[in-house]
C-alpha cells in the first residue's frame, strides 16, 4: 500500500504511448507502470521498449513492474538478454512479474536481489462466466472464491522462494481473502479465462514475431452463459468492471488496470 494505507494504482501497458502529451492523462492516479507480456511471448517488447518503459517510470515518479510471459523454450535467450540489459537500472521499488516458473531461476541468477511477484497465470483461480450459473452452497462458493495460494503449503512455498506478492483475477464471483503473510494486486477489468501457447493467428513457420497482427479482440458467445469470452491473441477472457468493497481486507494493497484487452 502507499500513502499511509490507501490502495496503490498501477497501470499495465504492453505498447507505449505514441504521443508524449497522452502521458499526463494516462498515468493520472497512478502510481505504478507494469510493462510487458503476461500470456504470449511473441508479444513481449523488445529490450529497448522495455528501457523506454522504465525510462519513463522514472520521469513520471513510478515505481516500475517488468511483466515476463508464459515461456517457450526459445524465448529462454531472449529473457536472459532482457534480465542482463535492464539488471543495472532496476531499484528496490521495481519488481519483475513472472508468468511462468521456469523464469524464476534465470531471474535468480541474473538479478539476485530483485523483487518477484507471482502474475495471475500461475494464481490457480476458479475463471469462467459459467460459474455465476451454478447453485452452490456457501462452502462451494468459497472455494471457487480461492486459488492456488490460500493453502499454508503454498505460502510455504512462496516464502522460500522470496515471494510475497501474488497477482489476481478479478473473479466474477468475488475474491476470497488471501493469507495474511501475502500481499494481493488485483487486475482489472478483463479477466483470463483460458489461454494456450498455441496461438490461432500465428504462423507456424514465423521464426520471430508474428507475421498477422492479433491487435483486434474479438467476441465468443455461447447460449450456455449470458456473458460473451473475449479472445485476444492467444488468451480468452471475460470483461467485470466492478470491483471488490473492502480490498484490504481481502490482503488487497494494489489495483492493476488495463485499459486494452492484455497480451
Amino acid at each position: 500500500m502507499v500513502n499511509g494505507g490507501e490502495i496503490e494504482k498501477a497501470l499495465f501497458l504492453s505498447r507505449l504511448p505514441e504521443r508524449d502529451s497522452d502521458h499526463d492523462v494516462l498515468f493520472r492516479g497512478v502510481q505504478r507502470l507494469y510493462f510487458g507480456a503476461e500470456f504470449c511471448p511473441w508479444n513481449m517488447p523488445s529490450p529497448h521498449a522495455c528501457m523506454q518503459a522504465l525510462h519513463l517510470a522514472r520521469s513520471r515518479g513510478l515505481a516500475f513492474t517488468l511483466a515476463t510471459p508464459v515461456l517457450i523454450e526459445s524465448w529462454l535467450p531472449r529473457l536472459a538478454k532482457l534480465l542482463h540489459i535492464i539488471a543495472a537500472e532496476l531499484t528496490v521499488a521495481d519488481e519483475i512479474l513472472i508468468s511462468d516458473w521456469g523464469a524464476l531461476e534465470h531471474i535468480r541468477k541474473i538479478l539476485p536481489a530483485a523483487t518477484v511477484i507471482v502474475g495471475r497465470t500461475l494464481s490457480g483461480q476458479k475463471r469462467g462466466p459459467r460459474i455465476l450459473d451454478l447453485e452452490l452452497t456457501s462452502e462451494q462458493y468459497d472455494y471457487f472464491q480461492r486459488g492456488s495460494w490460500y493453502s499454508a503449503a503454498a505460502v510455504t512455498l512462496l516464502t522460500e522462494q522470496g515471494i510475497r506478492r501474488v497477482e489476481l483475477d478479478n473473479l466474477l464471483q468475488g475474491v476470497a481473502p488471501l493469507p495474511k503473510n501475502l500481499d494481493g494486486s488485483l487486475h482489472y477489468p478483463w479477466i483470463m479465462v483460458a489461454s494456450s501457447r498455441n496461438c490461432p493467428f500465428r504462423q507456424d513457420n514465423a521464426a520471430t514475431g508474428c507475421d498477422v497482427s492479433c491487435g483486434e479482440a474479438f467476441s465468443l458467445t455461447t447460449a450456455q452463459t449470458r456473458i460473451p469470452l473475449l479472445q485476444g491473441g492467444n488468451t480468452q477472457f471475460v470483461e467485470h468492471r466492478k470491483l471488490p468493497q473492502n480490498l484490504a481486507d481481502r490482503g488487497i494493497s494494489r489495483l492493476v488496470e488495463h485499459r486494452v484487452i492484455p497480451r
